[in-house]
């Protein structure tokens, strides 16, 4: 679940103070008692380059669109009523910045900024450094601890600090990589493997909600229409489609972006030689994606594999209230051995709520992620 803190500047000033702490106690109470001078640079260098790419994730703007923006044809018209301008896929409004992101990820309360397509690779590589420099810290204060215990029974001069301090910052040293790791591995899932952002991740949730309580199919058919009006349709396949008892979300959703690990990484860091770079970040717009080849549109296509190429969402995100009447409709068909009997299907009340109000199993909607829900029309 997304931290939404009461006073905003305490996002900056709780890691700053943790980095300052941890890093530099660490060094002159303990490190400079033991390790060799080629560690100790080591150290302090990564330890700077946290600094470094911190500052890059706070002050950097996450990128906004182009002014007079006007949507490719065959994709959603989303228009941001606050910026008084379309919104280029991917491209969300954040409540806390006030303007629209692109390709963004979602607010982040530590950084005081929203995570978008600009800044997102400055994200990752604070991320990355926080990981690495307490992951050779850690091992550091650990090799310190066993030295000392190893001469536990010895006349060995020990300063009491150095104790002190090895007591308190080696725990507070591993919750802090325990924690950025899990932070790393949700961009390394998301990004990176699905080619997602956290917003697009929640989305694939709803979507996949909609599907297994049979909301979805009739609002894709009608999307394709919409979108394609100069193609001719085969009204018998679609209300086959419907139908249908047969069908899995595979065959009729894809998620266009998720093209394959190398192109995903270098969508949201930009080109190979730059991942390392302090200042490296994608040299595009953020205005216009690399799809995967199951996006592309073929008039000849069956019906399943034209509900493929809708773009992201792709029921538009035209997730409406449902009746009361549509919603006391639970009965549905189950066979078992040649015998065709009636249940109850377990009701979700998560279908009878806006998109604006839907949330996921960990309770996350849209809000939470930092967008501005009175602009996502």
């Amino acid at each position: 679940m997304p931290v939404e803190l009461k006073w905003p500047w305490l996002g900056i000033a709780v890691p700053s103070f943790l980095i300052a702490y941890i890093g530099y106690s660490s060094h002159y109470f303990i490190l400079q008692n033991f390790a060799s001078t080629y560690q100790q640079l080591w150290f302090e260098f990564s330890l700077t380059l946290i600094w470094v790419s911190y500052a890059f994730a706070i002050f950097k703007n996450p990128g906004r669109p182009p002014p007079n923006f006007e949507p490719p044809i065959h994709q959603w018209k989303n228009y941001c009523k606050k910026c008084d301008n379309y919104k280029p896929e991917r491209t969300h409004h954040c409540k806390t910045c006030k303007q629209c992101v692109l390709s963004m990820d979602h607010h982040c309360p530590w950084t005081m900024n929203c995570v978008g397509h600009n800044n997102f690779p400055h994200f990752v590589r604070f991320l990355t450094w926080v990981v690495l420099t307490t992951s050779y810290l850690g091992l550091l204060l650990t090799q310190r601890a066993f030295d000392h215990w190893a001469s536990r029974n010895t006349r060995k001069f020990v300063h009491t600090s150095e104790l002190c301090f090895l007591f308190v910052n080696a725990p507070l040293n591993a919750f802090i990589l325990l924690t950025v790791s899990l932070l790393v591995f949700r961009c390394v899932k998301n990004q990176f493997l699905n080619g997602m952002t956290q917003i697009e991740s929640w989305e694939k949730d709803r979507i996949e909600n909609l599907f297994f309580n049979e909301r979805l199919v009739p609002q894709l058919i009608d999307n394709l229409k919409e979108l394609f009006p100069e193609d001719t349709f085969d009204e018998g396949a679609a209300q086959k489609l419907l139908s249908s008892k047969q069908l899995e979300l595979e065959d009729i959703i894809n998620f266009p972006y998720d093209v394959d690990i190398l192109e995903n990484m270098k969508s949201s860091m930009g080109p190979i030689y730059s991942w390392c770079l302090p200042c490296g970040r994608p040299r595009d717009e953020g205005t216009r994606f690399v799809t995967n080849d199951l996006s592309d549109y073929d008039i000849k296509a069956s019906i399943e594999d034209k509900l493929l190429s809708l773009p992201w969402p792709p029921d538009g995100g035209r997730q409406k209230s449902q009746r009361s009447a549509d919603i006391a409709s639970t009965l549905e068909t189950f066979s078992s051995g040649g015998e065709a009997t009636l249940r109850n299907r377990s009701f979700d009340s998560r279908i009878s709520v806006p998109r604006t109000e839907w949330h996921n199993d960990w309770g996350e909607n849209l809000s939470d992620f930092g967008v501005d829900v009175d602009a996502e029309t």
